[in-house]
């Protein structure tokens, strides 16, 4: 049913539940015993069910940093038997970001020590004036700061399609082609996640230390003691990786490898995800941050530096709203440097996740009880909210009755919410097809050429043999990983039949179709994924357009928008 390899190892996602619980790497001296109990029972039993995953890295802090308990659950290398250990390497995705935000605060400090915290609000180009760094704008380009970077408030447009693609050799690029990218809304006027700013953020970081955002992150993790953790490198030879999590996507409690040559994407925007780490050497970042900077009673980064990543840069909406006395919800609030703020009935509560398929991390922090949970899978999809379980673990460590009942009813919830989004999903991608499909077709030799776009690069449409119809087709190609049949559907659409192993990524999702769609109208492509309620652009590109022809400065000397 599915183009998987033709030889895999299969495994049974319950039989590995039922055969494994914590494996023999796990150190858990410091918990007490029943309270370990119930978190395995609640892992192996209901949490791994209910997100129809085997696999977990665990590490709990309290206290002063105390180490609680670190383990793993499940195996990291399925076909060699590893298990999964308390130094078993995820990539733990976006919560990399906390640590571009450390290794920042940390180049500022040390060179502008006499602004103290006013260096986050001050103008990249007074910092660093040669710089070759802009927007699109000219007013955004004069005057945004780091803080504006790592708190996702620059209003510049998300643009994960180079993400998917791997159109770029280096971040150098993805810095420069920044300035191609379309504004969201104005500046500082919301909060508008984007991936990329975190890479520009760590390029001008290793710039002002006359450095490499590599050699500064490989520091970091040496003063951490995180020993044990490593960006993701071109040159990782996965097959000699015991030490690290092999990833897979499960399709009906079976289990399949992802092709880890796809994991070497993120390695252009290493500053945004790309941390591979375990969940002992998490366990001493969550120390780090608890203790603000200090760890084995060496101050790493100065505490009052510390505090500026947890204080409110810009606001978030509460996503949800407590319809009961006996309901104990997360409530977003806003986003620090790096951090996710929020409050968990109540208590303050700092956190963040993060995701590449098919790896998914938690790390959250709870300051005033001095508690710290991570956790991070190579398993997907997650048919789950992922943050069910350090709620369950604070719960339980601060003796919160009915803990286990409260998650499980949330486990429930979450199934519920998760079967309505798919079906919206259904109905979105099925409302699209009537109205496209009514439509006559278009000339299709009108679309053929290579399409441009200053921040996402190139695409070539073209026509091509195709040996499973024995005949000639319209194919699409961009980067390294976007290769895809187009199939006109009505009108200027076009379905897209990927030719890659990118169909792995859907599969992590959950999603067994890949459902991608293209539109062609007067020389402009535009490349259509279901999300939600909509179907979201992932990019425009348009006929003829390359870099070369792009003005250098994408705005007039004399004016405040883009030329």
């Amino acid at each position: 049913m599915y183009p998987f390899y033709s030889q895999l190892v299969k495994f049974s996602i319950i039989g590995i539940i039922l055969s494994i619980s914590r494996n023999s790497f796990s150190q858990g001296q410091n918990i007490d015993p029943e309270i370990q109990t119930k978190i395995d029972d609640f892992i192996q039993n209901l949490y791994l069910p209910a997100t129809k995953t085997s696999t977990l890295g665990l590490s709990i802090v309290q206290n002063d940093g105390e180490v609680l308990y670190s383990t793993g659950f499940g195996y990291a290398d399925q076909d060699k038997m590893i298990p999964n250990g308390n130094n078993t390497q995820f990539l733990i995705g976006s919560t990399t970001k906390s640590f571009t935000a450390v290794i920042v605060l940390r180049v500022l400090n040390e060179k502008f020590p006499d602004l103290g915290e006013k260096v986050l609000d001050t103008p990249i180009k007074k910092l660093i004036p040669a710089a070759n760094f802009t927007f699109n704008d000219r007013f955004r380009s004069e005057h945004v700061t780091f803080r504006d970077l790592l708190a996702h408030r620059t209003c510049i447009l998300r643009n994960d399609l180079p993400l998917l693609a791997n159109p770029f050799d280096t971040s150098e690029e993805i810095v420069y082609r920044v300035r191609y990218s379309e504004e969201g809304c104005g500046i500082r006027s919301e909060f508008q996640y984007n991936n990329q700013m975190f890479v520009v953020a760590g390029e001008l970081a290793g710039l002002i230390a006359n450095s490499s955002y590599d050699e500064l992150f490989q520091n970091l993790l040496t003063d951490l003691g995180m020993l044990n953790s490593s960006l993701v490198k071109r040159s990782d030879d996965f097959s000699n990786m015991p030490f690290r999590a092999q990833p897979y996507y499960v399709i009906e409690n079976v289990s399949y490898p992802i092709n880890t040559e796809m994991i070497k994407r993120i390695t252009t925007s290493n500053a945004a995800g790309g941390l591979f780490a375990t969940a002992n050497d998490m366990g001493r970042y969550m120390r780090f941050l608890l203790n603000l900077g200090n760890i084995d009673g060496k101050q790493v980064v100065p505490e009052d530096v510390m505090k500026w990543m947890t204080k409110p840069a810009i606001a978030r909406a509460p996503v949800i709203y407590k319809t009961s006395e006996e309901q104990r919800l997360i409530s977003s609030t806003a986003y620090g440097l790096g951090l996710g703020l929020a409050n968990y009935d109540g208590w303050e509560y700092v956190l963040h996740d993060g995701y590449f398929a098919p790896y998914s991390t938690v790390l959250s922090l709870f300051p005033e009880k001095k508690i710290g949970v991570f956790y991070s899978t190579n398993q997907g999809p997650l048919w789950q909210d992922s943050f069910v379980l350090s709620t369950f673990i604070y719960d339980s460590l601060i003796g919160v009755n009915n803990a286990s009942e409260k998650a499980i009813e949330r486990l429930a919830n979450q199934q519920t919410a998760f079967a309505k989004k798919i079906s919206k999903k259904d109905e979105v991608v099925a409302k699209f097809l009537k109205k496209n499909k009514s439509v006559g077709k278009q000339n299709e030799d009108i679309i053929f050429g290579k399409y441009g776009s200053g921040s996402s690069g190139d695409i070539e449409i073209f026509e091509k043999f195709n040996n499973e119809t024995n005949s000639t087709g319209i194919y699409l190609s961009y980067g390294r990983w976007v290769q895809a049949w187009m199939e006109n559907i009505g009108g200027s659409t076009y379905y897209l039949t990927w030719d890659s192993d990118i169909i792995q990524d859907f599969y992590a999702t959950g999603d067994l179709i890949g459902a991608a769609y293209a539109t062609v109208n007067n020389g402009t492509l535009d490349i259509l994924l279901p999300a939600g309620e909509v179907l979201l652009s992932m990019g425009k590109f348009e006929l003829g357009v390359s870099l070369d022809i792009l003005p250098t400065i994408p705005w007039a000397p004399d004016s405040c928008g883009p030329e």
